[in-house]
């Protein structure tokens, strides 16, 4: 009896080989029912060490007219630490789009399951935007240390300019893509026993039609973004629209998003804020009495 394969997770792996997953209409469409990627019957499983070998590479032709080149459905060798084990699989997505001005004109995927790695029903799925910034490293770094547990998904999105598909960046967008998903292994890795799915998405595209999208896709539990984004990588709405201490971005979550938001905020910026009231003559006994409060409960040394 053979199961039938959403339009995500078609591919024909061999042992030790990566190959490219198929489109996914629920990126063109924000109101398609998301489907889970479906591992196949027999998934690569990278032992450290191991370097996979590429298939014959099959170009998809690009929308975005002649000169925009089409971007080659190329499998990368895996970005996992040494050590560990994980299995790997990677997909280039080209959408129809008329032209540059198209919410959404290509995405690039990574996902990386622990090696035992099962979903279940106690499973969460948590959606990161994290921008190149420090904001957006900000958002990732809290999501890896202090969200994400044993079992849950953690999916990684980008945004990029769209003109940089026209510049020859492709291989660099790549290889920015293997880097994320390494550096996001490598810290997983402080966790002794941690098993996660881990999917990073690079999407070129307004960030905000591309967290929408996402959101439909991966119906996560939760959404975390920074306070501001990249203006060079993620075209915002307009920092008139802020409000104070959070950017464009981060109030279009808020305000927009069906599933609950967090808005992380850089760690120097938490302590300038604290040392600013601390200062604050008005507010200097709150802190004392605070302080002397965690003090006789004992919570510092928690």
């Amino acid at each position: 009896m053979t199961t039938p394969l959403s339009p995500r997770s078609i591919h024909s792996p061999l042992p030790g080989v990566l190959s490219p997953t198929g489109l996914r209409p629920a990126l063109k469409h924000g109101t398609s029912r998301p489907t889970s990627p479906i591992p196949s019957p027999t998934p690569p499983v990278l032992s450290p060490g191991s370097v996979p070998q590429p298939l014959p590479t099959r170009s998809r032709q690009n929308s975005l007219g002649n000169g925009a080149g089409g971007i080659s459905s190329r499998p990368l060798t895996a970005p996992t630490p040494s050590g560990s084990r994980y299995t790997t699989k990677v997909s280039f997505d080209t959408f129809d789009a008329p032209n540059t001005d198209a919410d959404t004109l290509f995405s690039f995927t990574l996902q990386v399951k622990s090696d035992g790695y099962k979903k279940t029903r106690n499973t969460r799925v948590y959606l990161c935007a994290a921008s190149a910034d420090e904001s957006g490293k900000e958002a990732l770094d809290w999501s890896i240390s202090s969200l994400v547990e044993d079992g849950d998904e953690l999916v990684v999105v980008r945004g990029f300019a769209p003109e940089d598909l026209q510049k020859d960046m492709h291989e660099q967008l790549r290889e920015e893509a293997k880097d994320l998903m390494r550096l996001i292994l490598e810290r997983n890795s402080e966790y002794e026993g941690r098993r996660l799915s881990v999917v990073v998405e690079f999407v070129a595209g307004k960030v905000t039609s591309t967290i929408d999208r996402m959101t439909a896709l991966y119906r996560p539990d939760s959404l975390v973004v920074g306070t501001r984004g990249s203006k060079g990588l993620m075209q915002t709405l307009g920092s008139a629209l802020g409000a104070p201490g959070m950017g464009s971005v981060s109030r279009y979550c808020v305000s927009h998003s069906p599933v609950p938001v967090i808005v992380v905020r850089p760690e120097r910026k938490v302590k300038k804020t604290v040392e600013k009231r601390r200062a604050d003559p008005k507010r200097r006994a709150q802190f004392e009495e605070l302080t002397k409060t965690r003090s006789l409960s004992g919570v510092d040394r928690l």
